[in-house]
């Protein structure tokens, strides 16, 4: 239970209940009490009277409130502008969901095995992709195909004996340009 502690000062009854402070005027005065903005207004009826003879009062309860500036900063609204109209296509063509795949299909063919660039595009037009979508999608990447060369030839020296020019044909056969089957077969041989 909570004790209500109430005093009389200079014709305010002040009642203080569980850390809320609630004061009321006390006397027949005409003029109702104000009130500020975060105070809430109920009947003496509802509050324990100090004496049996009080008269009914209306007593206002006030919210703890902090400090706040009674002047507002002046607000200036400037006008946004509005953005320009560009007629200017983007640098960057968009790319189709079928081009994102064709590349990333393309990326991951790399990641495990060695392919000349027509050999890659090849390798996606028989995945189903059109020859201008995989020619793209292949020139998008940046591939060195003079190392794909030399890895195309160890992989060939490890299952089977050529020579240096029998090997030569083979990466040309396999889609590299006769420059990079012999960087190719330079590196392994």
């Amino acid at each position: 239970m909570k004790v209500i502690i109430g005093a009389v000062v200079g014709g305010v009854l002040v009642l203080c209940c569980g850390g809320v402070t609630i004061a009321a005027a006390v006397g027949g005065g005409d003029s109702p009490p104000t009130r500020s903005a975060a105070a809430e207004t109920t009947t003496a009826a509802s509050v324990p009277a100090e004496s049996p003879a009080a008269p009914a009062v209306e007593i206002t309860t006030a919210a703890p409130t902090t400090a706040t500036p009674t002047t507002a900063a002046p607000t200036t609204a400037t006008p946004k502008p509005k953005p320009k109209a560009t007629t200017k296509a983007s640098s960057e063509p968009k790319v189709s969901v079928e081009q994102e795949n064709a590349i990333r299909a393309a990326s991951d063919y790399l990641r495990y095995q060695a392919f000349s660039r027509s050999g890659l595009i090849k390798q996606l037009e028989f995945e189903g992709y059109p020859r201008k979508i995989a020619t793209q999608a292949v020139d998008s990447l940046n591939v060195d195909y003079r190392k794909q060369a030399a890895k195309t030839a160890k992989d060939y020296l490890d299952t089977q004996a050529f020579s240096r020019s029998g090997l030569i044909k083979q990466l040309e056969f396999e889609g590299y340009t006769h420059a990079q089957a012999v960087y190719g077969v330079d590196q392994v041989m």
